[in-house]
C-alpha cells in the first residue's frame, strides 16, 4: 500500500500593498474554513531569501531596489479531489486583499486517477482473493473430511450432533487461516522495506516524495480477523455439504 506524501495545495498569493492586518484578516478565514487542513504563511521577506538560496552565488538582492514578492499562503484542502479543490480555489480567491490563487490542476487530477485507479485494482484483487482463498478452504477441509470419513460416520451413527463433528475443522481452518494471514503480512513488510529504496531513487528527481505504507495496528487486526472468517466459511461449507450428504445417504 502506498501513497504521496505531498498532499495537493493550493498557494494564496497576496496582493503588494497588503500588510500584516490584512495578512491576519487572511490568516483566522483560512483558520475558520472546515475545508482546510492546514495553513502555511511565506512572507515576502522569507520568499526572498528562498529565492536568493535557490540562485546559489548569484546576489539577487543587491540587484533589486524593493522586494518584487508578495505574502503568500500554502494551504492544504482535507478533501483532495479535483470539484472539491477547484470550488476551494474559487472560494478563497473572493478573500480580501488576495491577489491570485495558484494550483495545478492538470497534476492533481492525474494524481487523483492515478489513486482512483489503484484503488478500483486492489478492491479487485481483494474480492478475488478472498473467493479464492474460500473455495482453498474449502477443497483443504474436504480432503480432511474425506480421510476421516469412517470415523465421521460411526461418529454420526452414534447420535453426535453435527456441530460437533464440524468443530475440529472449523478449527484447523482457522489455524490455517491465522497461519497464512500472518505470512502475508510479513512478506507484504519485507516487500515494503526492500522496494522502498527503489522507489525512492525513481521519484526523487521529480520532486515526488513517494513513500509507502504498510497496515496500522488496527488494519492488521482486521485482516487477521478477515481471513479467518473466509477460512472459517470455506470449512463450514465442506463439512455442511458432507453432512448433508451423509443424511441423504441415510
Amino acid at each position: 500500500m502506498g501513497k504521496l506524501n505531498e498532499a495537493p495545495t493550493i498557494t494564496l498569493y497576496m496582493e503588494l500593498n497588503a500588510d500584516s492586518a490584512n495578512n491576519q484578516v487572511v490568516q483566522q478565514a483560512l483558520k475558520k474554513n472546515a475545508h482546510i487542513a492546514q495553513v502555511d504563511f511565506v512572507d515576502k521577506q522569507q520568499g526572498l531569501a528562498q529565492l536568493q538560496h535557490s540562485m546559489g552565488e548569484q546576489d539577487l538582492v543587491s540587484m533589486l531596489d524593493s522586494n518584487p514578492l508578495p505574502d503568500v499562503f500554502v494551504v492544504t484542502p482535507k478533501n483532495d479531489t479535483p470539484d472539491a479543490l477547484k470550488a476551494l480555489a474559487a472560494e478563497l480567491g473572493r478573500l480580501p486583499m488576495v491577489e491570485s490563487v495558484k494550483m495545478d490542476a492538470e497534476w492533481m487530477q492525474t494524481l487523483y486517477q492515478i489513486d482512483q485507479f489503484v484503488h478500483q485494482i486492489l478492491w479487485f484483487l481483494a474480492i478475488t482473493l478472498g473467493v479464492a482463498f474460500v473455495l482453498v478452504a474449502h477443497n483443504t477441509i474436504r480432503l480432511q473430511i474425506l480421510s476421516h470419513r469412517e470415523e465421521i460416520e460411526i461418529t454420526k451413527l452414534l447420535g453426535a450432533p453435527a456441530s460437533f463433528i464440524r468443530r475440529p475443522f472449523l478449527y484447523l481452518a482457522a489455524w490455517q487461516s491465522l497461519l497464512s494471514a500472518v505470512i502475508s503480512l510479513g512478506l507484504c513488510w519485507w516487500l515494503v522495506r526492500s522496494t522502498q529504496p527503489l522507489v525512492t531513487a525513481i521519484f526523487k528527481p521529480y520532486g515526488i516524495d513517494l513513500a509507502w505504507r504498510y497496515f496500522t495496528g488496527t488494519e492488521m487486526a482486521a485482516v487477521l480477523v478477515l481471513v479467518c472468517g473466509l477460512g472459517v466459511a470455506g470449512a463450514w461449507l465442506a463439512t455442511q455439504q458432507h453432512l448433508l450428504s451423509f443424511r441423504a445417504k441415510r
